[in-house]
């Protein structure tokens, strides 16, 4: 417990459970809560309405939901809503459970599409804030090419269960390849970190938003060839250029040494978490050591130099971008847009590299066939 009781001296106010894992700070009145000015109601007839500090309003039924933005003045800006209903799904099995929610495939049936459902209990007053940060991004950027497609939630209230329906990714994640292949070759790896990064510039320039848990479990894959982000329940806004965050979230396993530090952070948080995934798809391991718990792997983080990769195995042009992104100094990581000229993304440019064959080779065709039977029976 040494390491842990070291990491509390240090790292206040950060807070820890009797076993060293870290938890959400307590509130004023001493309880623990996640979701700050954010509030929600159920209304009559089985209607969540969930108000968020920026003055958006989401009422969520069973037949879809809409959103009401509104002026300062007080008068309704933009109304906008989806109907997606849950009399529409045809729901199927379970293909993914997170810390937070689980994840069912399902149809879709008035376009007989197949979608993820990806479940979340409303009344779990820690999820309300990842509700409605998975619903404003993904609302505001429901056809972006290189985020999970958003198709629209809605609400059971039977289950007290909110569902996102969204793009069903049928090549699994960067996660399940690992498992799989136990590596990505670089210029397979290279194709897909174009792809991230492109995606993850967006967010950050355009949506202006720190994702906060870019890992191999949240790259996910299809048999198209594309590689998407998905997951934007502990994503955070920065409104303007000079704004930082300050919260303690996401997963502490590719957390940057700013955010372990509970100092300030911005986008080069996420540059962090990419290198970091990046090293683990090309080496087949997370570079560092997780036995020791959380306390222990955050001051391995904060006090080890950063890892590299095995210069033997791999190309100066990959050790060069994982050094770049994994500088212990937030403000010495390059952006995205200095990340897709730097030349292990230029090097492997071009028709060379077959991602939708890739993906396909990662999944044994009779469990395709298989799944496929399933959901279409």
């Amino acid at each position: 417990m040494a390491g842990l009781e070291e990491l509390k001296r240090r790292l206040q106010p950060i807070f820890f459970d009797a076993d060293g894992n870290v938890v959400p700070p307590p509130a004023a009145d001493g309880t623990s809560d996640d979701s700050s000015s954010d509030d929600c109601e159920v209304l009559d007839g089985g209607t969540v309405n969930l108000l968020s500090r920026s003055s958006d309003e989401y009422n969520i039924s069973k037949l879809g939901f809409h959103k009401r933005t509104t002026r300062p003045d007080g008068d309704y800006a933009t109304d906008k809503a989806y109907r997606c209903s849950c009399h529409d799904m045809h729901i199927f099995d379970s293909v993914g459970n997170g810390a937070s929610s689980v994840v069912h495939r399902a149809i879709y049936v008035p376009v007989h599409r197949v979608l993820a459902l990806k479940k979340i209990n409303i009344f779990d007053k820690e999820k309300r804030q990842q509700i409605l940060n998975e619903i404003r991004t993904l609302s505001a950027a429901s056809c972006y090419p290189g985020l999970v497609e958003f198709q629209g939630v809605f609400y059971t209230p039977d289950s007290g269960e909110i569902y996102f329906a969204l793009e069903y990714m049928d090549g699994g994640s960067l996660a399940d390849i690992i498992r799989v292949k136990k590596f990505i070759t670089e210029p397979v790896l290279s194709h897909m970190l174009q792809k991230v990064l492109l995606a993850l510039r967006y967010l950050h320039e355009v949506r202006r938003l720190v994702h906060r848990d870019i890992k191999p479990a949240n790259l996910l894959l299809n048999l198209k060839g594309d590689t998407k982000i998905t997951d934007f329940g502990v994503s955070s806004g920065l409104h303007d250029s000079v704004t930082m965050c300050a919260t303690f979230l996401g997963s502490v396993t590719y957390m940057s040494p700013e955010r372990i530090r509970n100092e300030n952070y911005s986008y080069a948080a996420d540059i962090w978490s990419l290198g970091l995934t990046a090293l683990e798809c090309a080496t087949g391991r997370y570079p560092y050591d997780v036995n020791g718990g959380e306390a222990d792997l955050m001051l391995q983080i904060l006090e080890d130099p950063s890892p590299t990769p095995p210069q033997h195995m791999h190309s100066e042009e990959f050790c060069s971008f994982i050094d770049a992104c994994l500088q212990k100094d937030a403000d010495a990581r390059p952006t995205c847009d200095q990340l897709l000229s730097h030349s292990f993304i230029k090097k492997y440019e071009g028709p060379g590299v077959d991602l939708a064959e890739y993906n396909k080779s990662v999944h044994d065709p009779a469990e395709r066939l298989s799944q496929i039977a399933h959901v279409s029976s």
